[in-house]
């Protein structure tokens, strides 16, 4: 269920994202889902919220806001340009996010016996055992 969630949440993301080649209406329609895919994600994952995931979470719905108001008030161009500086910023910290979650799932494995690792020779010459 997680990993279809995930794969979910990366569709809608990146069509939400495509905006200039999907036009307005699948813009709209991605973001509506992406937002209901997230609250599900923080329902499954309540446990693990910290307050950097909730200023994430705080963050796509404010800019879901602004961009709901931007629509409704055409008139003040300044709900959509605060739509576009929190869209991009959602952007940056949701990177950040997938990054931490794919480097605890995959884990880089630590190099040992690298024949460019000199860590042995010092730690040798450390001990004052000069071969």
């Amino acid at each position: 269920m997680k990993k279809v969630l995930n794969l979910l949440l990366l569709i809608s993301f990146v069509l939400t994202l495509l905006v200039p080649l999907t036009g307005i209406h699948v813009h709209k329609l991605a973001s509506v889902l992406f937002l209901l895919f997230c609250l599900v994600h923080t329902g499954l994952h309540r446990k693990k919220m910290d307050g950097r995931r909730v200023v994430v979470l705080g963050l796509i719905f404010t800019s879901f806001l602004t961009g709901l108001f931007g629509l409704i008030f055409e008139e003040i161009p300044i709900i959509l340009a605060l739509h576009k500086v929190m869209s991009i910023g959602v952007v940056f910290f949701l990177a950040i996010h997938i990054f931490v979650f794919i480097s605890k799932i995959f884990p880089r494995r630590k190099k040992t016996n690298h024949p460019g690792d000199n860590r042995d020779k010092f730690r040798i010459r450390a001990a004052g055992d000069y071969r």
